[in-house]
Formats: structure tokens, sequence, C-alpha cells
């Protein structure tokens, strides 16, 4: 799904038009990047939560270059689905 085709699904659900939609949208997601750009967690309950982990440097073989180089730490986002809605989803596409 785009962003586009979401936020026309979110206005035909909604009261809202597809400009309103289209704003809650953006202001939602620039939350979302400032939470995790503080390196802060963001859990939406009943939903999953949004993390940022630090990757160690680490060494590795490099085969263009045929010798050892170190990769540099960085950080990954992460979500993990809740158990309520795991479970939720599970049940619908059981049946």
């Amino acid at each position: 799904m785009t962003k586009k085709e979401l936020i026309n699904v979110a206005a035909e659900k909604s009261s809202l038009t597809q400009t309103e939609s289209k704003e809650l949208l953006d202001a939602t997601i620039d939350v979302i990047e400032g939470y995790l750009s503080r390196k802060k967690s963001l859990t939406i309950p009943h939903f999953g939560t949004f993390d940022i982990r630090k990757s160690k440097e680490h060494r590795f073989f490099n085969l263009a270059k045929s010798k050892i180089m170190m990769a540099p730490q960085k950080y990954s986002i992460f979500f993990h689905i809740s158990s309520e809605y795991k479970d939720k989803l599970q049940q619908k596409y059981q049946s």
C-alpha cells in the first residue's frame, strides 16, 4: 500500500477530507520520526512498539578488495507487534 492509497482509505473511513487525512498522516509520521531520532522507543497501545537499536562495530571480509574491513556501528529501526494485535490478526486469517 502506498502513502496515497493509505490517505484515500483513511479519508473514506473517517469524516476527514483527503487533505486533512494527509496532514494527519504527515503529523503522525513526524512524531514517530522525532521519537526515533532522539533514540527513544514509541509504543502505540494494542498495536505495537517502534524501537531503535544500535549495532556494534564489527569486522567483515570484503571480497572485492580481498581484505578484512571494519563496519561502523549503525542504528536500525525495529517494530514489535503487540501480542494482542498479533492474536487478533491470527484469528482473522485463520477463519
